[in-house]
């Protein structure tokens, strides 16, 4: 990745978000009395979705004019397939995750981390026709069954889709919203909790894909309230606690995975992660 083009867009990607998404907490509903506010959001809104409909070259041009980054290289990393589909897109399999991930080994957690790395590669790959050429495909993976209906529904699927929005989402977006960054982190973690404790890789991303909800748990402790748990032994622990629930018929959601991390956290009150890492002293 060219990490000095990521320090000079970072200003360019956080005013284009803001400039397509509207804020209506701040502005209210839009109305005849707030129309100088809204009417410009939605006629961006409508440049991103036409750009989106008339396919990948010329998506990726709009996301080279809108960022400022000209004909500059972007270093992506290289895309093991030659195309997927939407659905692959949207919720890569099992299989595939592990196969993005082996093919990112030079993704580091910090790059990993930023939802501008995630946007900049999905221009490379957008370029590069990994999701269709068509505004049809395009559509369906970047912009369709979001949630939310409208062109300012589209407009923020396609921001979360392609790296997130960290101006409204905060750190979290980077590992809920982006599919194909959430793929990374999954397969990273399910490593780290192999390598530090009792389960298999695979059972260990298994019970990491079993549910939405609570993988966004998961990930919102790590970053905002129980940061202890981003411990390697203490992560694996927790995973291996949600691993267990499914091993006995049961589902996970996120009340699970908050139960699970507050006794991880009083546990290491009690000793030290670190302690139990390097063995009686």
């Amino acid at each position: 990745m060219n990490e000095g083009l990521l320090e000079m867009v970072g200003p360019r990607h956080t005013t284009w978000q803001r400039a397509v998404v509207y804020d209506q907490g701040r502005h209210g509903k839009p109305s005849r009395s707030n129309k100088g506010v809204w009417a410009p959001v939605r006629e961006r809104q409508k440049e991103l979705r036409e750009a989106v409909e008339n396919g990948h070259q010329v998506l990726g041009a709009y996301l080279r004019d809108a960022l400022k980054i000209g004909s500059e290289e972007i270093g992506a990393p290289p895309f093991p397939r030659p195309r997927v589909t939407p659905e692959e897109f949207r919720r890569p399999p099992p299989e595939l995750e592990w196969e993005l991930h082996g093919a990112w080994t030079t993704v580091t957690p910090r790059l990993a981390s930023r939802p501008l790395f995630w946007l900049l590669c999905h221009v490379a790959w957008i370029e590069d026709s990994r999701f269709g050429e068509t505004g049809h495909r395009l559509t369906q993976a970047l912009t369709a069954g979001g949630g939310r209906s409208g062109i300012e529904g589209e407009t923020r699927t396609f921001l979360r889709r392609t790296g997130g929005i960290p101006h409204e989402r905060g750190k979290t977006t980077v590992f809920s919203d982006c599919p194909l960054a959430r793929a990374w982190w999954r397969c990273r973690i399910a490593e780290e909790v192999a390598a530090h404790g009792t389960l298999t890789r695979d059972d260990a991303h298994f019970a990491l894909r079993a549910n939405h909800q609570a993988w966004e748990r998961l990930a919102m402790l790590s970053v905002k309230q129980l940061v202890i748990i981003n411990q390697p032994i203490a992560r694996a622990t927790v995973v291996a606690g949600l691993s267990g629930r499914l091993r006995n018929g049961g589902n996970i959601g996120p009340a699970d995975v908050k139960e699970e991390a507050q006794v991880c956290a009083r546990a290491g009150l009690r000793q030290s992660f670190l302690k139990v890492a390097s063995g009686p002293q």
